[in-house]
């Protein structure tokens, strides 16, 4: 009898450990699937839950509750990786990030348009940019700033280029802001010429303005207009309203008005343009063409300041041709890549000297023999005062470009 209950205790203790065995098996098999499943990126299962056994509803419910969780994180990390990625494809910052062996793990696009290439997924691809442009980077530390310029093309781009450093799931991440402060240098190069200007001209006229009106007093106090005293005053007067007029030219550099934005029709001020540079034009051989694309294309600036440049550089651009020559000048307004308008004034005249390029927008710099030298440096400064650029490009043609950012 004894060995009846101990056998049946065996059998029973061994259906028990042999449920358990299956239904850890059973478990364990969910938990493998589970793991894989969330490895692959599927969250698209469901463990069923009308077990009539509580230990396994209890299992099949804790684990689909600790799928919905791992789902949840995986949408929001998504969502937050998509929210900090717009947010660097709408800073004009370039960002790239890479690690030790110089893949790139998350850049934005003005950094590539920055440095000129099409994508960016590895660092080396910066030495078609720049030679040796990736090995300065790859053994730069965080804080290092690094400057360099590049010529693509007709254009000229001064970048800035800062590395800080972080550490990512063990490894070192190298991130690197970069910026174009070409214009920041030419800006600060303006208020320089601004700033002498300003000084030169009021010590020229604090010494002349007394000069010019002692010889009108003197001069009327010669009885004799035929004497040679007479003659000398009237030189020394006309020599003194000579440099006063010269001198209110460059003040026009110093004292441009603070421009006053409305919103109008850029077709309208190409077409007013045109019309004025083709009626003042002495040769009657120069073809004007104009175009705007598109036709309704709008502009927010001061009308009257933008028509003020536009009308210098047609000017320019008729004399560059010459008169009596055949020729052709040029006005195309269109919308560039970041929707910035663009204006751009070309003609069929000589090339411009490299000696001469370099210091066209300077102040007081002309070839002309009549010129002051100042229409194209005030030019240069109310695009700046507008928020925009002038620059100059040489081919295919001379090609001066307003561009205004938003």
């Amino acid at each position: 009898m004894i060995t009846i209950i101990i056998i049946g205790i065996v059998i029973a203790w061994a259906a028990t450990a042999w449920l358990l065995l299956r239904r850890n098996r059973r478990n364990t098999g969910r938990i493998k699937f589970l793991s894989d499943a969330v490895a692959g990126g599927d969250f698209s299962f469901t463990f069923p839950e009308g077990d009539s056994r509580r230990t396994d509803r209890v299992m099949a419910e804790s684990l689909n509750r600790i799928r919905d969780m791992l789902a949840r994180a995986r949408q929001e990390t998504i969502d937050k990786e998509r929210y900090y990625a717009q947010i660097l494809d709408n800073v004009r910052t370039g960002v790239v990030a890479f690690d030790e062996r110089g893949f790139v793990t998350q850049t934005n696009e003005i950094a590539a348009t920055l440095f000129g290439l099409p994508v960016l997924t590895h660092i080396r691809q910066l030495d078609r940019v720049s030679p040796g442009l990736s090995d300065t980077l790859l053994l730069s530390a965080a804080g290092d700033t690094r400057t360099l310029t590049l010529h693509d093309g007709d254009s000229t781009r001064q970048l800035s280029i800062q590395v800080s450093q972080s550490r990512i799931r063990d490894r070192n991440i190298r991130i690197l802001s970069v910026n174009d402060i070409h214009n920041e240098l030419d800006n600060k190069e303006i208020e320089s010429w601004v700033s002498l200007t300003r000084v030169l001209t009021h010590e020229i006229m604090n010494a002349v303005c007394p000069i010019t009106s002692m010889s009108e007093s003197l001069r009327e106090l010669v009885p004799d207009k035929d004497s040679e005293l007479y003659k000398g005053l009237a030189l020394i007067h006309e020599s003194g309203r000579g440099i006063e007029g010269f001198v209110e030219s460059y003040r026009q550099f110093t004292h441009i008005p603070t421009p006053a934005p409305t919103l109008f029709y850029v077709r309208g001020l190409v077409e007013r343009a045109v019309a004025l540079a083709r009626s003042i034009s002495e040769s009657p051989n120069i073809e004007f063409r104009w175009a705007v694309e598109p036709d309704d294309m709008l502009l927010h600036a001061d009308e009257n300041l933008i028509s003020r440049v536009l009308n210098n550089l047609l000017k320019n651009a008729v004399e560059a041709v010459g008169e009596g020559n055949d020729g052709w000048v040029e006005v195309r307004a269109l919308l560039n890549e970041r929707e910035d308008v663009v204006v751009e004034v070309s003609d069929s005249g000589g090339p411009i000297p490299p000696a001469v390029e370099e210091r066209i927008f300077i102040p007081f710099f002309t070839t002309k023999e009549s010129g002051n030298g100042v229409g194209l440096s005030i030019s240069r400064q109310i695009m700046r005062l507008s928020g925009g650029t002038l620059t100059l490009r040489t081919r295919p043609h001379t090609t001066f470009v307003m561009t205004f950012g938003h």
